[in-house]
């Protein structure tokens, strides 16, 4: 589809009332984007969409608002000042946690009412093609919108290729679109709209760590016009920041951190290590614990990968297959160690618990990390993850070694075997 970029110069008034669906960011208040869908393309359910982006003028190198539920195929559009007391609206694809590239697919118009107003950065934009773009239904009442921005100096360039750095806050929210659809206006920020029903949004939001990333871009460049009255008398609803979306976001961040970053390391630390005939039970009841902290984290985790449509990439695919193969493991588990006590030496069942639990332990720690790219965890969040796991995980492998130097199962069997069995039998 070919690009299509034009500036409008005065507002054009309109007689019908426009509907706004809102959201204000949770990190800064001055922050919002605001939706509108007219009352012709919600009745056929195509055509053109509105949606504004402000912020402050100053302190803010970059604002962004993405269509999708995660930076990997979404639809992004960053303004920023081009130097002249107008804006650059430039429209962009999302490559995952890379620097999304320009794309002329999207079909944008910057409409009256854009540019440095009032000490504000406002673009109020038309997208011809975003419900097709994008597979948006009108009647969606969750669908999933990204938001990003960037503290620091303008950009003041008009420059499609302009370089921006990585994002200092981030974060996902939803819009109602059946409560934002609503008048015929052909500009619905630049004049006075109210409306019928509340335009509900809700969201989440975080806060990152600046970097550099490289951009390519294709820009809307346009100025103020003479639009003086920007959505006056709208009775928009805005969100908190707390969501139930990133609560459970956090919680099972917290929750499979303890499980492998934890719990099973220092439980495969026990049974190497503890010495006295009841390691072996001490062992069952950390995995054990592990175990049940994982199923819970893996059920927060659904449910955030289903309402943020995350469930086809990598970090919940990997995590699902972990969790299905750790199913297995305690019941392998107790049956190598009933054998043990009857035989009195270890069955293969032993090194396959032993061999596949180590697997499922690394690749669960590494998805982990994953985890945390995925959510844009902060620097602090990421570093402390990454100290407690590669603390546990040396443990882990130092217990390892030190039992095998000392002639693993064989010297532990050969040691029992100078004992009088206890009643209990033997003990690993």
């Amino acid at each position: 589809m070919r690009w299509k970029v034009a500036t409008a110069l005065a507002s054009l008034i309109g007689l019908s009332t426009a509907q706004l669906a809102r959201y204000v960011s949770p990190s800064d208040s001055s922050v919002s984007f605001s939706l509108n869908i007219p009352s012709s393309t919600s009745s056929s359910g195509s055509g053109a969409i509105f949606f504004q982006i402000r912020g402050p003028a100053s302190g803010k190198s970059w604002i962004a608002l993405g269509i999708g539920s995660g930076m990997a195929g979404s639809h992004i559009f960053v303004v920023y000042t081009d130097g002249s007391g107008n804006v650059t609206v430039s429209a962009r694809a999302g490559q995952g946690h890379f620097e999304p590239e320009f794309s002329s697919d999207a079909e944008i118009t910057l409409l009256g009412g854009s540019g440095i107003v009032d000490g504000s950065l406002i673009a109020n934009v038309r997208c011809d093609n975003c419900l097709s773009l994008a597979e948006l239904s009108v009647t969606n009442t969750r669908s999933n919108w990204i938001w990003a921005d960037k503290d620091g100096s303008g950009l003041d360039t008009s420059d499609v290729e302009a370089t921006i750095r990585q994002h200092d806050r981030t974060g996902t929210f939803t819009f109602d679109l059946t409560a934002a659809a609503g008048g015929d206006s052909s500009n619905p920020f630049v004049q006075s709209v109210r409306s019928s029903t509340s335009a509900a949004a809700t969201g989440t939001g975080t806060r990152t760590s600046s970097g550099s990333t490289p951009t390519s871009s294709n820009p809307s460049s346009g100025s103020n016009g003479d639009d003086q009255n920007l959505g006056s008398g709208s009775s928009d609803t805005t969100t908190s920041g707390a969501s139930s979306i990133n609560k459970m976001l956090k919680i099972h961040g917290i929750l499979m951190g303890l499980a492998f970053a934890v719990f099973f390391p220092f439980g495969s630390v026990i049974i190497r290590l503890l010495p006295g005939p009841h390691k072996a039970d001490v062992h069952m009841v950390v995995q054990i614990i592990g175990f049940g902290l994982s199923i819970a984290g893996l059920a927060y985790g659904i449910m955030v990968a289903q309402d943020l449509r995350y469930i086809t990439e990598t970090h919940p695919i990997i995590g699902m297959v972990v969790m299905g193969g750790l199913f297995f493991q305690p019941i392998v588990g107790l049956i190598h160690h009933w054998l043990f006590k009857a035989k009195g030496k270890r069955t293969i069942l032993a090194y396959i618990h032993t061999y596949w639990g180590r697997a499922l332990l690394i690749l669960g720690i590494v998805n982990g990390g994953l985890g945390l790219q995925l959510a844009d965890n902060t620097t602090g969040g990421t570093i402390a993850y990454s100290v407690v796991a590669g603390v546990m995980g040396l443990a882990w492998l130092s217990a390892s070694v030190l039992y095998y130097v000392r002639g693993g199962s064989k010297a532990a069997i050969g040691a029992k075997l100078e004992k009088p069995l206890s009643p209990d039998g033997l003990r690993e």
